[in-house]
């Protein structure tokens, strides 16, 4: 998932030949289906009501349609929806009729290139890259831009309290806003969609944003890291366990997520706070890695992935995983009760 940003002088970021989004799939159809089956439980009876006025889904329901309206392109006769096959799920199932379908395309066509790419904008809208040695997510630094993650959650919640909704994202209605919270909420807890790790030529981790580096690589959130068995680091972090579903959640997944501390602040700083959380967690990600050259591929630098210990990696990556999937649940119940606050 690459980004470019402006560097400071002696810097440059060397991403791979294509400028366009490559697409991700945070959790994967059914972790985010669990994140909205989640918050479903966790909804105060306004925010539920208010739900099904508005987009007449459940957040469980509503929680893949931004990964399923990647399916929209560019092609001769305008732009056309096709289900991604690398990534079959009943999930967009409901979402493309007639009338679903068009929803997605007119939401792709009004996201398509307003961000300073040529195209694929609503692609970039699903994370961010901040170097994993911060402690926290700034506007400011590399990876980080107007139309990344946090931003595109910020213009969700303007919609849905009536604000103008910031250039360069275009929400067409309530329901839409609601579509991309249950989606992109998910999306900000996965740690590889906001935190990321930068290589110097020598493949050691560097923080982009200190001066004096000579070269810095972008591994696109862990897609140009080849973690063996046929998987990138971002996609083993994807894949959650076969167990958990979004029709039978555990008791003590939803216990974790009603425990969650709420947050005090006020709403528009959450989307930031929750980032920086994220930032934070991704040092667990790639802690016990390192890294080695691999040969380039359709010319994107690779490399590949050495464990310290892989089977205790692995332990970790799930626990980790049940945590930030708890974690996102609940703060989109929190978010959502907000935004439809009981009658005083």
């Amino acid at each position: 998932m690459p980004h470019l940003k402006h560097m400071g002088l002696g810097i440059w970021l060397l991403v791979c030949a294509s400028l366009l989004p490559l697409s991700a799939f945070a959790w994967g159809h059914q972790g985010h289906m669990v994140v909205g089956a989640l918050a479903d439980q966790l909804l105060t009876p306004q925010a539920r009501a208010g739900l099904q006025k508005d987009l007449g889904l459940t957040l469980q329901q509503a929680a893949p349609w931004a990964d399923c309206a990647k399916g929209v392109g560019l092609g001769p006769r305008g732009f056309e929806y096709a289900a991604d096959e690398r990534w079959p799920s009943p999930a967009c199932t409901r979402f493309e009729t007639a009338q679903g379908t068009k929803a997605m395309q007119d939401y792709a066509r009004r996201n398509w290139n307003t961000c300073g790419q040529p195209r694929d904008c609503h692609k970039a809208y699903h994370y961010t890259d901040v170097a994993y040695q911060h402690a926290e997510y700034l506007a400011g630094y590399v990876g980080a831009n107007d139309h990344d993650l946090v931003h595109a959650i910020n213009a969700a919640i303007a919609k849905l309290q009536g604000r103008p909704v910031p250039r360069p994202f275009s929400i067409a209605s309530r329901g839409e806003a609601l579509l991309l919270l249950a989606h992109f909420i998910g999306d900000l807890h996965q740690p590889l969609h906001v935190g990321a790790v930068y290589l110097d030529a020598q493949s050691e981790p560097v923080d982009p944003d200190v001066p004096g580096h000579s070269e810095v690589f972008e591994t696109r959130g862990g897609n140009s890291l080849d973690a063996g068995h046929g998987s990138n680091l971002h996609a083993l972090w994807d894949d959650i366990p076969d167990k958990l579903r979004a029709d039978a959640i555990p008791a003590s997944l939803l216990q974790e997520a009603r425990a969650l501390r709420r947050s005090r602040a006020a709403v528009g700083r959450w989307a930031q706070i929750w980032a920086s959380d994220s930032v934070r967690t991704s040092t667990q990600v790639f802690a016990g890695l390192r890294f080695s050259p691999d040969a380039e591929q359709k010319g994107s630098r690779m490399w590949t992935v050495a464990f310290d210990d892989e089977a205790a990696y692995r332990d970790r990556l799930e626990q980790l995983q049940l945590h930030q999937l708890a974690k996102a649940g609940s703060r989109l119940a929190q978010l959502l009760n907000a935004l439809y606050p009981a009658p005083r």
